[in-house]
Formats: C-alpha cells, structure tokens, sequence
C-alpha cells in the first residue's frame, strides 16, 4: 500500500539532494542509497515523479510565490528545507491536479514534513505562508513578482 506521508518525505529529501548535489543528482542511485525494498514499495512514485516534474517546470513562480508570501525575507536568508516544503503544498494546490490532494490535507501534511524536517519556527513561517495563500490565494498569485532566485 503506497503511503502519500512517505512520498511527500521522499518528494522533500530527493529536491534536497538536488539541490545540494546539482547535476550530480541521480535519483535511482539516491533511492538505491536511502532506501531498502520495503520503504521503496510503498512510495507513490507516481505522485513523486508528477510532484517533481511540476516543481521543476515551475521553480521560478513557485519562489516568487513563496517571496510574496514572505515580505520582509530576503529569499537567500529563509532556509531552502522551508522553501521546498512551500513549494511541495503549493505545487499540490495549483499545479499537480492529477495528484489531487484536498488544500487543508496539503496543509496539514505540510505542517507533519515540518515538523519532521525542521523546527517550531519554521513550522510557524511555514504555517503562517501556506494560511495567507489560502486567505489571500488570487492576490498572492496577481502580486508575485519575477524572480532570478533558483534552488535547483
């Protein structure tokens, strides 16, 4: 039974080696190196492999989303793992329609990476960025402003 939690651990640690690794980056031998047969069946590598494709398409209007939700941050200054958990939940919600996920699951798988992955304050900012998308969703999107600022 594939387990949508794991994937989503999976979806976050595979970006993060991306982003660490570059080019060098190969997610077979990733996979290969983290996880055992048992872990590996029940991952959803359906879901990884549209979350990851649509992430990528859209790196640059994913930050910008995120760079509006969180004004008085300068990008380079918020920790990438925060930025990648962001850009997980907003990708279900805007780009991923053939992995539909409700918004408040999203959120609240959101919420459980955080906690996994990183700290009360970053489970805060993190909480904090996803509830001013859902409140202020179109506004958000119409004042995201271009930016250069990449992660992978």
């Amino acid at each position: 039974m594939f387990s949508r939690r794991r994937s989503r651990e999976f979806l976050l640690q595979s970006l993060y080696s991306r982003h660490e690794l570059g080019d060098a980056f190969v997610r077979e031998d990733f996979l290969d190196s983290y996880f055992d047969a048992d872990n590996i069946a029940s991952l959803d590598m359906a879901y990884v492999d549209t979350m990851e494709k649509a992430i990528l398409a859209h790196e640059l209007e994913l930050i910008s989303i995120v760079q509006t939700l969180a004004p008085k941050f300068e990008l380079a200054t918020i920790p990438v793992m925060h930025i990648m958990i962001i850009m997980i939940a907003l990708t279900e919600m805007l780009y991923a329609s053939s992995a539909y996920t409700p918004e408040a699951v999203s959120v609240n798988e959101t919420i459980e990476l955080t906690k996994r992955f990183s700290d009360d304050q970053g489970r805060m900012f993190i909480n904090g960025a996803l509830s001013t998308f859902l409140k202020n969703r179109e506004k958000v999107m119409l004042s995201a402003k271009e930016t250069e600022f990449r992660i992978f």
